[in-house]
């Protein structure tokens, strides 16, 4: 996952808790980029992320304006670059802790979910509603999160991989 810096992280999770408490209770705002992991990393697992994250650059990423995917309903915001995230989902998949995971479902097309939770009307309204107060707006990208859920299903970072021209962290 990608974890947007505050104050965009705060900004989003504000959204997320008024608009659709469940998603907002499972996991912080955030992108997410590869498909779950079949299994526990190992420490091998790890140096091998570490190995491919670090021949990856920082970039620039952009957020907003809001974006669906009606028919199915949700909010969120759009993220760009697509070929930088395709880069990087694309090189850590290949790492061999991805071996016997689910195909992906959908073509992945990066976004920061604001609301999943909700109907078609929900989604029509919100879009309405949030256009002059969704953020828009880039930062960073300097790392990527290895996040899972803990015992009450919530996501939370366990580690970071550090991109190439990133300071330590």
């Amino acid at each position: 996952m990608l974890f947007p810096p505050n104050p965009l992280l705060a900004k989003v999770n504000e959204l997320r808790e008024r608009y659709d408490p469940k998603s907002s209770a499972a996991c912080n705002a955030h992108i997410s980029l590869t498909i779950p992991v079949p299994r526990p990393l190992s420490m091998a697992d790890w140096n091998e992320l570490e190995i491919i994250s670090s021949g990856i650059k920082s970039f620039s990423i952009r957020y907003g304006p809001l974006k669906n995917y009606l028919p199915h309903p949700g909010v969120c915001l759009a993220i760009e670059p697509q070929e930088e995230l395709d880069k990087i989902r694309i090189a850590l998949e290949k790492a061999s802790v991805f071996d016997g995971a689910q195909k992906r479902q959908f073509p992945f097309s990066a976004h920061m979910t604001i609301a999943e939770f909700i109907t078609i009307e929900q989604t029509k309204e919100l879009m309405i509603k949030l256009k002059d107060v969704a953020p828009i707006g880039d930062f960073i990208c300097t790392s990527v999160s290895y996040a899972v859920p803990d015992s009450n299903f919530r996501f939370t970072e366990r580690a970071r991989l550090k991109l190439s021209d990133s300071p330590k962290l």
